[in-house]
């Protein structure tokens, strides 16, 4: 029996931040339903950066989410 990695497509969201207190705990609130596999925040650069794992899910509708945590600025997706 062989076992066959399959392999899913990431997501990946960045943006720039101005406030962090607390942040890391709104946001897992906010992405609750997805896949997020990277959830890290960088303090010296001032950038969020999360991973979501899978298909199937609006990445505009996870950027507007982010977007709506006060702090997070302009969000990109790649």
């Amino acid at each position: 029996m062989s076992l066959l990695a399959v392999e899913r497509s990431v997501t990946v969201f960045e943006a720039q931040v101005v406030e962090t207190c607390g942040m890391l705990a709104r946001i897992a609130v906010l992405l609750n339903p997805y896949d997020v596999r990277e959830l890290s925040l960088s303090l010296d650069e001032g950038l969020l950066r999360v991973v979501v794992e899978g298909n199937g899910f609006d990445s505009d509708r996870v950027a507007a989410r982010l977007e709506k945590v006060i702090g997070v600025l302009e969000v990109s997706v790649s």
